[in-house]
């Protein structure tokens, strides 16, 4: 599937992109006067969703343990901090 998506953004938008601005009827065979604007607008999304549906699934996402880890260790070092450092806005209350 990654192999897929990388095609797609790299090879056929930009080839979709280069075709329909000089011959927007091939692209947009359906319409009755194709406008290089919605080739580009075309080729600029397809570019954007492949890179975006690859980049996610490229992305290793966080179990509920990794992230209970993370909140413990902010709170680790939120505790190490000396108490003027913690919350510079609570100072008035000592």
């Amino acid at each position: 599937m990654t192999f897929f998506l990388q095609i797609m953004a790299v090879v056929v938008s930009p080839l979709i992109l280069i075709i329909g601005l000089f011959k927007p009827k091939w692209i947009l065979f359906w319409m009755k006067e194709p406008d290089r604007l919605w080739v580009s607008a075309l080729a600029i999304f397809m570019f954007m969703g492949t890179f975006t549906a690859w980049s996610e699934m490229r992305m290793p996402h966080k179990t509920a343990q990794q992230r209970e880890r993370e909140m413990e260790h902010q709170q680790e070092l939120k505790n190490k901090r000396p108490p003027e450092q913690q919350n510079e806005l609570q100072l008035d209350r000592l």
